[in-house]
């Protein structure tokens, strides 16, 4: 499947696979690609719910405090509310298919990567915040 549309978000590549306008705001499918150690801030959402499935290289998603490691073709969930993040623990970039739902996330990740951290943080934090996004700093 053809990205609808790519751009980064803090260096690392998005690619948007299905937006809430494909879906009825059901869901939205998007690929990220993480160097070695890449990933989001721990964080937990107040709207979506997430699955992720490794693409490509290793990676460890962190759910209820712990990390858990997934291989290639493996898969799990961050459910809305919980403090989850992933990273990639591999030594070679990776990709990780992410399907959240309801939609919103895709448009969310567009409207930060024009931010650049640490200097945008107060941007960051308030967008974050319209969105239901709450990092665990």
């Amino acid at each position: 499947m053809s990205p609808v549309k790519s751009f980064e978000v803090f260096g690392e590549p998005i690619d948007i696979l299905t937006t809430g306008d494909m879906t009825g705001g059901r869901s939205c499918m998007l690929v990220q690609t993480s160097p070695p150690g890449g990933g989001p801030l721990p964080h937990s959402h107040k709207n979506e719910d997430e699955t992720f499935y490794v693409l490509e290289g290793e990676f460890e998603i962190l759910s209820g405090g712990q990390w858990h490691k997934l291989a290639s073709g493996e898969a799990a969930q961050g459910n809305r509310g919980a403090i989850h993040t992933f990273r990639n623990s591999g030594s070679t970039t990776g990709k990780i298919l992410i399907v959240a739902s309801p939609a919103g996330l895709e448009n969310y990740l567009e409207e930060i990567s024009v931010l650049s951290v640490p200097q945008d943080m107060p941007q960051l934090l308030a967008i974050s915040e319209r969105y239901g996004i709450t990092f665990a700093l």
